[in-house]
């Protein structure tokens, strides 16, 4: 076991903020990929085998074979699963559905991780927490506007997606006394790429140059955004940031407006707000308690 680590609620929240901005940015990669015609394994594949050589350029070099090293290497390679089954269903219901639609449906991670901290993690739940999602959560519908017509079968793909978020937070959260960040954050990448690489050369597409630097690219950023994530959860309760992962919302706006032309209307402008209203409500409540 490693030493039992202080809680820094403000910098888990930062880490957390700075974790969906990278996450945005793979996802906004993923879509462009599968867009072009990128066989789905492909661009799964290609997320985590980047993700994975950069982490072993800079983990090796630091810690050696250490950073393999698990104290409960059961639990990791459970979590892992978690994130990978994640990302199969994400990316598969992003081929699917459009942007806003997914956008729409996986924030109710958020909501799941405070609801589940409490049994799974024994974390106390307050009004303001339950404020704080439930202020963001309406701030997503603003932006997203869903419609009434129920869920098809794709949109469940994503549901299923949100509930493996959901518990891989809390995953990653019961693993902070177990292991190093740094040994989570490799498992994350070596569980992915070995259970990737198994099925991507059934539907092995021969890329562009651009598209090897975009499958470069969405590795990189999935892995610094998972590992600011591992980052959060060290230092913060789950119910404290998960009210934080709205703010990707406000990402993917500006990424689509930089990457696909995209500009929001007034009802996204307004759902940001309440976003940003909520965020700010709670962080002023971290601040305070910390202040005490």
């Amino acid at each position: 076991m490693t030493p039992a680590r202080a809680d820094n609620p403000l910098r888990g929240i930062l880490m957390i903020m700075a974790a969906v901005l990278f996450i945005a940015g793979q996802e906004a990669v993923a879509k462009l990929l599968t867009s072009q015609g990128m066989p789905l394994s492909q661009v799964i594949w290609a997320r985590y085998a980047s993700h994975m050589l950069v982490m072993l350029a800079v983990m090796l070099p630091r810690h050696g074979l250490s950073c393999f090293r698990s104290n409960r290497p059961g639990a990791q390679i459970g979590r892992s699963m978690l994130l990978l089954a994640d990302t199969v269903l994400y990316f598969w219901g992003l081929t699917l559905l459009s942007l806003v639609e997914v956008t729409a449906i996986v924030f109710i991670a958020p909501i799941l991780v405070v609801v589940l901290s409490w049994p799974l993690l024994g974390e106390k739940l307050d009004r303001a927490k339950l404020l704080a999602v439930a202020v963001g959560f309406i701030g997503v519908l603003i932006v997203v506007r869903p419609g009434l017509g129920g869920l098809s079968w794709p949109a469940l793909l994503i549901v299923g997606a949100a509930v493996c978020i959901a518990l891989f937070n809390i995953a990653t959260r019961r693993m902070k006394d177990t292991d190093p960040a740094s040994v989570t954050m490799l498992y994350t990448a070596a569980v992915g790429t070995v259970a990737a690489s198994l099925w991507v050369p059934f539907d092995w597409m021969p890329p562009t140059a651009d598209q090897w630097l975009l499958m470069g690219l969405i590795g990189v950023l999935g892995g610094i955004g998972h590992g600011l994530l591992v980052v959060a959860h060290q230092d913060a309760p789950a119910s404290t940031v998960a009210p934080f992962m709205y703010v990707q919302i406000l990402w993917a706006v500006g990424l689509g407006w930089l990457v696909f032309g995209t500009w929001p209307d007034f009802p996204t402008l307004l759902g940001a707000a309440v976003i940003v209203a909520g965020g700010i409500y709670l962080l002023t409540r971290e601040r305070r308690k910390a202040a005490r």
